[in-house]
C-alpha cells in the first residue's frame, strides 16, 4: 500500500464501504500520509483523506471522521467492487464486526463473510460446540 499519485485516480469515486475504526488504527493499518479537511463545504466533520493506491493495483480515497472514527472508502465506478474488498482485506486486518456499511454489489471475501463462530479448543483438550445462526435459534427459548 503507499500514496497514489493525483493523476491516477481519473474519474469520480463512489463511496464503497464504511467502517468503524479507532485512530491508532487507521494510523497503523493506513500507513500513508493524510491530509486535513476542516472545510464544513468539504465534509461534514473535521476529517484526515488520502488518495491509496493497494499493492493489487486499485486507488481509492480514504476518509476518516475524527470526530465519528468512522472510515469511509471510494472507488471509482470502474472497479468492481467486489475484487477491490478482496485485495483491500488482503492487505488490512479489518474485522467484520466493524464494517458499518458495504456497497450492495460489494460482496466480502469468505474469510470475511464467515457466520459461524469456532469455539478454541478448552485446556482439557477437549473441543468445544460450533455456534451458528441455526444453532443459537433452535436453542433459544420461544415465547408464545
Amino acid at each position: 500500500m503507499r500514496v497514489a499519485k493525483p493523476n491516477e485516480l481519473q474519474s469520480h469515486a463512489y463511496p464503497v464501504l464504511a467502517a468503524a475504526i479507532s485512530e491508532a488504527e487507521l494510523s497503523q493499518w493506513f500507513p500513508v500520509p493524510f491530509q486535513h479537511i476542516t472545510d464544513p463545504q468539504e465534509a461534514a466533520e473535521p476529517s484526515k483523506a488520502a488518495l491509496v493506491r493497494l499493492d493489487a493495483g486499485d486507488t481509492f480515497v480514504l476518509y476518516y471522521g475524527e470526530l465519528s472514527n468512522q472510515l469511509m472508502l471510494r472507488i471509482p465506478t470502474s472497479v468492481d467492487a467486489t475484487a477491490f474488498l478482496g485485495a483491500l482485506l488482503t492487505e488490512v486486518p479489518l474485522p467484520r464486526a466493524r464494517i458499518l456499511w458495504r456497497r450492495q454489489d460489494a460482496r466480502l471475501p469468505r474469510h470475511i463473510a464467515a457466520k459461524t463462530v469456532s469455539a478454541p479448543a478448552s485446556k482439557s483438550g477437549r473441543s468445544r460446540a460450533k455456534v451458528t445462526k441455526r444453532t443459537v435459534a433452535t436453542r433459544t427459548p420461544k415465547t408464545r
